[in-house]
């Protein structure tokens, strides 16, 4: 979702309505950006912090609005995996699956184990990583990691992130377009770094493929 004339119309609508339906739209888009990642959920959240500090809503306020929805997005993304992780719990053995698979019972509970020693770092760092923040909620529901845990550390990560914002905002001032633009080329440049880590996982996937098909080969 990248319509920049509908992003324009929220955010209208929200100085509009400061102190009436304006806070359940910031609060509903952080909800929402997690649900559904395209959503441009943190340029809203962004124009909250733009309200702190042109003096309409408060620092505390802000802060509890956007963490709360963050907090009920994490929720239905954490549902969304156990219900996910029900069904991934059949999978085949590696013994009943003819050729090579990139997923089968023994990789998925291997990713689990892995998921639940290291699973709060990825929740703690998760609002830092734009459009693959749900990704780690629904892994902690399919592993079955406590939700309060989750919880916790997903309310510190969106405490630290909206906290980085409004002290940038601070710096820059009631400069709401340049705040904007400084965000926009941080998310270019995360997005730069995950796009050259995806490449990385399908070159390793494509050459530990290869490597199967062909000691496949020399065992016949």
């Amino acid at each position: 979702m990248s319509d920049p004339g509908l992003i324009e119309s929220i955010l209208d609508f929200v100085a509009q309505h400061v102190h009436g339906l304006g806070p359940v739209v910031v609060f509903s888009s952080s909800l929402i950006e997690y649900v559904f990642p395209p959503f441009p959920g943190d340029i809203i959240t962004l124009f909250g912090t733009y309200l702190v500090i042109k003096g309409y809503w408060s620092f505390a306020f802000t802060l509890a609005l956007v963490t709360a929805g963050s907090l009920v997005g994490a929720s239905l993304d954490y549902l969304i995996g156990v219900w996910l992780g029900r069904r991934l719990h059949r999978l085949p053995s590696v013994r009943d699956v003819r050729g090579w698979t990139p997923l089968t019972r023994e990789k998925y509970d291997l990713l689990l184990e892995r998921f639940n020693r290291h699973g709060a770092v990825y929740i703690l760092i998760n609002r830092f990583l734009p459009g693959i923040r749900a990704f780690f909620f629904v892994v902690a529901g399919a592993a079955r990691m406590s939700l309060w845990r989750v919880l916790l550390y997903a309310g510190i990560s969106a405490v630290a992130w909206n906290a980085a914002i409004l002290a940038c905002g601070y710096a820059v001032g009631a400069n709401f377009e340049r705040l904007r633009s400084l965000f926009e080329s941080y998310i270019i440049v995360v997005w730069c770094v995950l796009g050259c880590l995806v490449m990385a996982l399908v070159v390793w996937w494509v050459l530990k493929k290869r490597r199967f098909d062909r000691g496949k080969a020399n065992e016949q």
